[in-house]
């Protein structure tokens, strides 16, 4: 009986056994070759020399690629000596078979796991450090489910991570799950680089804290602030402010110079708060963008009812 399910694979007889040390040789040669070893060979030997065989599989990273989507790389981190799976976990929890990975250390005990974990997030690859995070932590379909202490443990590392990634996967898991990790330096974390993090963190403590709401508009009018994280601030005051009382500080950001501050502004009067007054002022903007939304809604035929013209939920019409 011959086995041809990927094109130029060599005739891999699947019942004679023993294989050989030439089948399996030539079989290591070809992408083909190695996945009908793990998903053929390794699940018929013994389990010395299936650890033995896993490792020499395990030399072939491309197979490894995250891109790939192969669970037959399972068979060979389910198959591994102890030892080696925790020597090369750190860039297996970054690869195709992370998840099979983290099974495999939760039958070795919670511990385990999570001191691994702990090292993915420290030394690992990027990548790695957020499929970690995510299937530890934040998926909410995950099959591996950590107590409060562990989660807590994983986020306060992942929080401190230089990856703006990584740190705003961190921050938008903790604001579901521990919103107390973000809040003692909470003013430190709307003015991180990224929009992930400061987003995340003016959602906690809006509605947590009094003193957020004049933190946000000191922060917006702060002019040696990033034009990025003074949007933020003036986002996170559109999430809480009426329309009433909105109107006039979007109508003077809906004119800065900034670009970025600006357009934040014009897509909250176009989403969120609807004024005559910003829709005005979106007209003697310095930007192109920003004056076609004010256009929009001001025109006469199909402008906002509650700005001169269309509806609420058409596409932005950014440039």
């Amino acid at each position: 009986m011959e086995q041809r399910t990927f094109r130029d694979e060599p005739p891999w007889t699947t019942c004679e056994l023993p294989y050989t040390v030439t089948d399996i040789s030539a079989a290591l040669a070809t992408p083909s070759g190695r996945r009908w070893l793990r998903l053929t060979v390794l699940p018929q030997l013994s389990p010395a020399a299936a650890a033995e065989l896993a490792e020499q599989l395990l030399a072939f990273r491309e197979d490894f690629f995250a891109v790939r989507r192969d669970r037959s790389t399972w068979l060979v981190v389910q198959r591994l000596e102890r030892t080696t799976l925790l020597e090369h976990a750190e860039w297996l929890a970054g690869s195709n078979a992370a998840l099979a990975l983290w099974e495999r250390l939760g039958t070795e005990g919670l511990s385990v796991l999570v001191t691994v974990a702990l090292r993915v997030l420290r030394r690992g690859t990027p990548q790695a450090r957020e499929t970690v995070l995510t299937l530890l932590v934040a998926d909410p379909t995950r099959e591996v489910v950590l107590p409060r202490w562990a989660k807590r443990a994983l986020l306060m590392v992942a929080l401190a991570d230089p990856d703006a990634v990584v740190r705003g996967l961190a921050a938008e898991t903790a604001a579901t799950q521990l919103p107390e990790l973000l809040l003692p330096a909470w003013r430190a974390w709307v003015r991180d680089q990224s929009q992930r993090v400061r987003r995340a963190t003016w959602a906690v403590v809006l509605g947590r804290r009094s003193d957020a709401v004049p933190a946000a508009q000191e922060l917006l009018t702060e002019e040696g602030a990033p034009a990025p994280v003074r949007a933020d601030a003036l986002w996170a005051l559109g999430q809480t402010l009426s329309t009433s009382e909105f109107a006039p500080i979007l109508a003077a950001c809906i004119q800065h110079p900034a670009r970025e501050l600006a357009e934040v502004a014009a897509e909250l009067l176009w989403t969120q708060h609807r004024h005559p007054l910003p829709a005005q002022a979106a007209l003697k903007s310095p930007h192109a963008s920003v004056q076609a939304i004010g256009e929009w809604l001001l025109h006469p035929q199909r402008g906002s009812p509650a700005a001169g013209g269309g509806r609420p939920g058409m596409p932005l019409p950014l440039v």
